[in-house]
């Protein structure tokens, strides 16, 4: 009860109409899941605590040697009859230290009507595209969530009109994307960040009519013989902003700029074999036109010793046209990884690998394990590290910043 009691003064803080529903989702959705009242719902979720561990001294004012937090997610379907059904997925942290990480999302809030040839779907929706491992080029409709992690995995919900076309050979996707979600970053007490903190209430747009511009986007995929393959073209508002001083509010701020996007990505399945690549192409005023790409492979080994154990090795090449002007620090990168799954009942996973710079900068380490408790809770560990050999290099921003976070989930 006194949990219940703090939840709900947490919402109460959140006066935007989105974020108290999403709120109150969370808060009493959760907390009915189990009980007749969600009897007409499929209801499912997780509870998570996070505790991460900085053993370095940072660079900026966040010096906090650890951070704990505290996150919910659940996600309600129900089928409305009539090929009909709606999707609400919220979601709520609750940081110790970093205020902007403590927030409320829907990740999903969506409407999905199927037809005999076709599907369509209304509302706040998640869409991944993308064959690589270390990046995804290709991933253009979702927002980063960056509070979330450092990597761009974790996406916020974006309203979207998406109608699909279900043919022999494949499907063709249009997407109508009413409204633009600005980025999160961590905030002044937030860890890991840059050493800079970033106003996001001052972003700017390159838009007139700023984040209510309306994006387009379409993509043809389909499967030939072994290689899976798509298409598409994005213009509107890009996800990933500028960053910039701006004098006004004396501090740096986001500027969104408009882009024309055309990507292509191939992933090939020959027996042990994954042939992966995507590679885009962008043009807009305010960006010097660029290809980018990332390209690579997987081997695996298959029940190694009979143990029912699988290897897999991942090398990946990551290039940016702009070289150092790219605000990628992913511009002329290797990765290599190793993956590890066991199979097991418990289902254990494991990946390492290292992203190299080939100019010498430095080196991006990863880690990360993870395995079930029983049927209702998983454990996992994941380390990040950053190895720096260039001062001028951008990572060494990041040189401080090596952390490892421990998770404990329960999942219903």
């Amino acid at each position: 009860m006194f949990a219940l009691k703090g939840a709900i003064k947490f919402c109460n803080r959140h006066h935007q109409i989105p974020r108290l529903i999403a709120c109150y989702l969370v808060v009493f959705g959760l907390s009915l899941s189990g009980t007749a009242a969600w009897a007409d719902w499929d209801v499912r979720g997780n509870f998570t605590q996070e505790l991460s561990v900085f053993p370095h001294t940072a660079i900026h004012e966040a010096n906090q040697s650890s951070n704990y937090s505290l996150s919910a997610e659940a996600e309600f379907y129900s089928n409305l009859g009539d090929n009909g059904s709606i999707t609400i997925t919220p979601f709520l942290r609750v940081d110790r230290n970093d205020s902007e990480r403590t927030h409320v999302d829907f990740r999903e809030f969506i409407y999905t009507h199927v037809g005999d040839t076709w599907e369509a779907r209304a509302g706040l929706g998640k869409v991944f595209f993308g064959v690589a491992e270390s990046e995804n080029l290709v991933d253009v409709i979702n927002q980063t969530d960056a509070v979330e992690s450092f990597t761009t995995d974790q996406k916020l919900g974006q309203p979207m009109i998406n109608l699909t076309l279900i043919k022999d050979w494949g499907n063709i996707d249009l997407f109508v994307l009413p409204g633009f979600r600005t980025r999160t970053f961590a905030g002044a007490n937030g860890r890991p960040r840059l050493p800079f903190v970033v106003n996001t209430d001052a972003a700017e747009f390159e838009a007139s009519n700023g984040n209510d511009q309306i994006d387009f986007a379409a993509r043809v995929s389909g499967v030939i013989g072994d290689w899976d393959l798509g298409a598409q073209v994005f213009h509107g508002t890009a996800r990933e902003p500028l960053i910039q001083f701006n004098p006004s509010v004396n501090a740096l701020t986001p500027l969104y700029i408009q882009n024309t996007e055309i990507g292509f990505d191939a992933q090939a399945t020959l027996e042990s074999w994954l042939l992966k690549a995507e590679i885009v192409h962008r043009a807009g005023k305010l960006l010097d036109d660029h290809i980018a790409l990332v390209a690579g492979f997987e081997y695996s080994f298959f029940d190694i010793k009979s143990s029912g154990a699988d290897l897999g090795i991942v090398a990946e090449y990551l290039y940016d046209e702009r070289g150092d002007g790219s605000p990628s620090l992913l511009q002329n990168d290797a990765l290599i990884a190793f993956r590890l799954a066991l199979n097991n009942a418990a289902s254990t996973e494991a990946l390492a690998g290292v992203i190299t710079d080939l100019d010498g900068a430095g080196n991006l380490l990863s880690l990360e394990a993870s395995r079930r408790f029983g049927d209702s809770f998983k454990a996992s560990i994941s380390y990040t590290g950053f190895s720096v050999n260039d001062s001028e290099s951008p990572l060494i921003n990041l040189d401080r910043e090596d952390n490892t976070r421990i998770e404990l989930g329960y999942f219903f």
